[in-house]
């Protein structure tokens, strides 16, 4: 699994995972982000998307079935201050 997978996987289902989904926004972050990934890192990915608990877990479980990896999935509007502060630089959105 490389970043460029993943971020073509994103990109080409962006439309999806809009309309399935409601994302309005959607960014790799963390190791894979940075390229520092090893074999047991997670997929790190932030969104922006309506609240809806049943959207944010079926996304989460359709990204972990797609990538076959656990997918760390956070909101960016429920990040604190200060790891939005770490990660704002890294993060690659689609």
């Amino acid at each position: 699994m490389t970043k460029e997978y993943i971020l073509n996987f994103l990109k080409t289902n962006k439309q999806l995972l809009n309309s399935k989904y409601n994302v309005t926004k959607i960014g790799l972050f963390g190791s894979y982000a940075t390229g520092a990934e090893t074999e047991k890192s997670d997929i790190d990915i932030l969104v922006e998307m309506p609240p809806s608990f049943d959207n944010f877990f079926d996304l989460k479980y359709f990204l972990e079935d797609a990538f076959k990896k656990s997918v760390d999935l956070g909101k960016e509007k429920n990040l604190r201050l200060l790891i939005k502060k770490h990660i704002e630089n890294e993060i690659i959105y689609v």
